[in-house]
């Protein structure tokens, strides 16, 4: 089992679209996948409710479980999470993605708990638990993606991708979808940043193009991929 942890203390900074376009991305693969939606609005478990019988199941709870019958477990975080959950959650992660606005407001709040995420990190798993941003409604020619990257740097913590303002994600989640499982062309784009994501998730270098673009295959990601 493979636990990813999506997690930032400010609201609206995208964690539950990143949760649940992961977990569609999971289950669209054929990877059986567990959605854990620990935030009191329960979003992330009303998208997951609302999935058509066609779409590929995801299982969705809204409590903590010593274990879930998955291969890829996503733990979608309440805003103002406490530290005593916070320590739970980040010691039973393989990875942590933070989403992050390109603001200076966003940057100082991702500050503190980025240092108090490290100081909770048992040390005998330190190293192995990876922590990457995700620039949210990003535009790399403003001047804020710029000064994200510098907060990053300054942190030494990765920017892993960076994904546009797009309308797609909320036309997937109307039907209860990601924006993998959408036929359209139009969700290409959109797709495509995704695709450092989702090496970078499961400890992988992303390919250069030529060689193999398209993101991991159902076989390659069971295959090889941590159980």
């Amino acid at each position: 089992m493979r636990s990813i942890l999506v997690v930032n203390p400010k609201g609206g900074c995208g964690k539950t679209t990143i949760a649940t376009n992961l977990a569609g991305y999971y289950a669209s693969k054929g990877v059986a996948t567990a959605l854990v939606d620990l935030d009191q609005q329960r979003s992330a478990y009303q998208w997951a409710m609302s999935r058509p019988e066609s779409a590929a199941k995801i299982d969705a709870h809204t409590e903590l479980k010593e274990t879930y019958p998955a291969k890829r477990v996503i733990y979608d975080c309440p805003a103002q999470i406490h530290l005593g959950l916070t320590s739970d959650l980040i010691n039973r992660s393989d990875v942590i993605i933070m989403p992050i606005n390109p603001s200076i407001i966003d940057h100082r709040a991702a500050f503190k708990f980025i240092f108090d995420i490290r100081s909770m990190i048992r040390s005998d798993v330190c190293k192995q638990i990876k922590i990457g941003l995700v620039a949210n409604r990003a535009n790399a020619a403003f001047k804020s993606h710029h000064e994200l990257e510098k907060f990053a740097k300054m942190m030494q913590t990765p920017i892993v991708t960076s994904l546009r303002n797009s309308q797609n994600y909320v036309n997937a989640a109307e039907v209860g979808s990601s924006i993998f499982e959408m036929p359209s062309q139009r969700f290409m784009t959109d797709r495509e940043q995704w695709r450092s994501l989702s090496y970078w998730a499961e400890g992988k270098l992303l390919r250069r193009k030529g060689s193999a673009d398209s993101p991991i295959n159902s076989n390659e990601l069971q295959a090889s991929s941590p159980s």
